[in-house]
């Protein structure tokens, strides 16, 4: 007998991510986050574990037993995991910067390995295990505890979603001894932050992404830097900035393979998987107009990724490969071979390698993340799925992929998630994927199963402006939101509604972030919706450009322009501009500290509408959380939401 879904149910699953394959392909480890109930008037909240797995046997075991894990590294020699934490004795909810941790993986507990007052930002182990390169801020305070004074701010950037206000001050790397009690000493100071930091096999040469100065940073650039691990000055390997990813160096060390948009600077071109030598040189693209890193939406994931290529031999690099709302693991060549290693409709969220065998985390649309391995010969067996018997008792949406060809000779695809029982009326509810660069497709969402649990038809799929369809797809609304990606949408719901047995039913709609733009938009242009909650939306780009934290650079990019130069513009592609059309009931959505949609978007879509009158609308505010509420939210307030979205659609039905 199975049980209909609900939106507690949220707190039962279990996420996992970024797995790491040990050296010799014996073992994994990876993390593994639970919600825990809080005691007393504590809210709940998740408790991540480093998990350890035996990859022949599938036997596994916690690693570690604290509250918090992260970024997990195998030493060299294969007996030690790094990783990230906070320190021992740190209260569950309180937040104290993450220190590096060191735990030998056949026993014993885990052991601090640094002290810094401004916690550890990246590591990675020297060349023989006995000592890691860390980096952290130097002349760091926490400023949040100076209540009542006044803030100096002089970088544009001084506020990023997730993070709240932007550190400053320079960071600096240090070597550390592995074993307890060793030696902590500084190597050099980086005039801007290093991000993805690798060592060479050898130990004596570091590859990162860095910005060469403020502006760079600013607008969300950075370049790939090489410099001895002892000191000495870095050398730019492309002498260029750009929107760059996921180093990975070569074993004999005298390669870089990185990911970047085809031209290095355009948000939303196909992610390309590049080389160049380490010595530097002239830099070339292994693909063409293919999305070589996983981008599928889902909201049960924990962790982030890795996604980066990785080496197979000196020849042959292991990518994640996302075509048309899939993501497989591939294998890439230095001549540009692409060579697809799985098949399916699944997506890969999560890999690591070595030269024999690869792990890798894996959804369906009916299954959030299995760890899965994948042997020299081909063979895949599934490891761990510590939700399938939860799942198993319940009754489970069943999605059905369907193409179709709008009316303009574009290729369309969308999935229609079937509810095991549905309502009376067969209402349909439309999803618009955040983003815009991104996709929906063969990946797990939680909240879909929610509404269907609720009787709802979920329909979701791929407007123009979103990845894994090709670089035209994707380029096709640069500088004109609200033109064919509006008619795909409204495209895709006379498809589903044709295809619907009632032949007429009622349809919601609701989408985050671009997809909260996309409603607005479709809420002020058309009457087709019964209701629709908009989230984390955008319904003017004038004032986005100043408030958001990637305003400046996006709406320069996205729009075409800036406030005082194509304020016409800007203001015609808003939502706002046309609100007075609204007749749709509208649930306004938003976190107080969403600092990439911010919420005075929110407001001023819910401020209009009150003011005008013309349908209903209520907000729901969530304090103390980001963009991110929907997918790592506190595990109380992403249940909310999501009960608050089923009872709007109710009450509107």
């Amino acid at each position: 007998m199975t049980a209909r879904l609900r939106p507690r149910h949220l707190k039962r699953l279990v996420a996992i991510g970024e797995p790491a394959i040990s050296p010799d392909g014996a073992r994994a480890v990876y993390l593994r986050s639970q919600v825990v109930e809080g005691e007393g008037e504590s809210p709940p909240r998740y408790r991540v574990r480093l998990q350890l797995i035996e990859l022949t046997s599938g036997e596994e075991r916690s690693l570690t037993t604290g509250e918090s894990a992260r970024a997990p590294a195998w030493s060299p020699c294969g007996r030690y995991v790094a990783f990230l934490a906070p320190p021992r004795g740190t209260n569950p909810g309180e937040r104290k910067p993450q220190q590096l941790h060191v735990i030998a993986v056949d026993g014993g507990e885990a052991w601090a390995r640094s002290e810094f007052a401004a916690g550890v930002l990246e590591f990675t182990w020297d060349q023989d295990g006995e000592r890691l390169l860390v980096t952290t801020r130097e002349e760091w305070r926490d400023e949040s505890s100076e209540r009542g004074s006044g803030r100096w701010v002089d970088a544009r950037r001084h506020r990023f979603d997730g993070i709240g206000w932007v550190p400053t001050g320079p960071v600096s790397l240090w070597r550390v001894e592995r074993h307890e009690g060793g030696a902590t000493k500084r190597r050099h100071v980086f005039p801007q932050a290093p991000r993805e930091l690798r060592s060479t096999a050898n130990g004596r040469h570091l590859v990162y992404l860095a910005p060469a100065d403020q502006e760079e940073a600013d607008m969300g650039l950075s370049r790939l830097w090489t410099r001895r691990a002892s000191g000495g000055e870095p050398r730019d390997l492309l002498g260029r900035a750009g929107m760059l990813l996921n180093p990975s160096l070569s074993p004999d060390g005298r390669t870089v393979a990185f990911q970047a948009p085809e031209d290095l600077t355009t948000i939303g071109a196909p992610l390309t998987t590049f080389v160049v030598p380490r010595r530097g040189g002239h830099f070339r693209p292994l693909t063409e107009d293919v999305e070589t890193a996983p981008s599928v939406a889902g909201d049960t994931r924990w962790g982030s990724g890795p996604t980066r290529p990785r080496w197979l031999d000196g020849s042959t690099l292991l990518i994640a490969l996302n075509r048309e709302g899939r993501a497989h693991l591939a294998r890439l060549t230095l001549d540009g071979e692409l060579e697809p290693l799985m098949e399916g409709d699944r997506t890969v969220v999560a890999f690591d390698a070595v030269a024999s065998r690869a792990v890798a985390i894996v959804e369906t649309p009916t299954s959030p993340g299995v760890l899965v391995a994948r042997d020299s010969d081909g063979r895949e067996r599934h490891l761990s799925d510590a939700n399938a018997a939860f799942l198993s008792e319940r009754s489970l949406g069943r999605a059905e992929r369907r193409s179709f060809v709008a009316p303009d000779g574009q290729p369309l695809t969308y999935w229609c998630l079937q509810p095991a029982k549905p309502r009376r009326d067969g209402a349909l509810v439309v999803q618009v994927h955040g983003g815009p660069y991104t996709n929906y497709g063969e990946a797990f969402v939680f909240e879909f199963h929610a509404l269907a649990a609720a009787g709802y038809t979920v329909v979701y799929g791929n407007p123009r402006g979103g990845s894994s369809f090709g670089a035209a797809f994707a380029g096709a609304i640069k500088g004109a939101y609200g033109t064919v990606d509006a008619d795909d949408v409204l495209a895709m719901v006379e498809h589903a509604v044709a295809e619907h047995p009632r032949g007429d039913p009622p349809v919601h709609l609701t989408g985050g972030s671009y997809g909260g733009f996309m409603t607005n938009w479709l809420t002020s242009h058309v009457h087709r919706f019964r209701s629709a909650v908009t989230q984390r939306s955008i319904c003017n780009w004038v004032s986005f450009f100043g408030t958001s934290d990637i305003g400046p650079w996006f709406g320069a990019q996205e729009q075409g322009g800036s406030p005082w130069g194509e304020v016409d513009q800007l203001w015609e592609r808003s939502p706002l501009k046309h609100v007075a059309n609204v007749r749709t009931p509208t649930l306004v959505i938003h976190s107080e500290e969403d600092h990439r949609c911010p919420i005075e978007q929110g407001e001023q879509w819910f401020t209009a509408l009150k003011v005008l009158g013309n349908t209903e609308t209520r907000f729901l505010r969530f304090p103390g959380e980001g963009h991110e509420l929907s997918r790592s939210g506190r595990p109380d307030r992403r249940v909310e939401r999501l009960q608050a979205i089923i009872e709007w659609f109710e009450t509107h039905a």
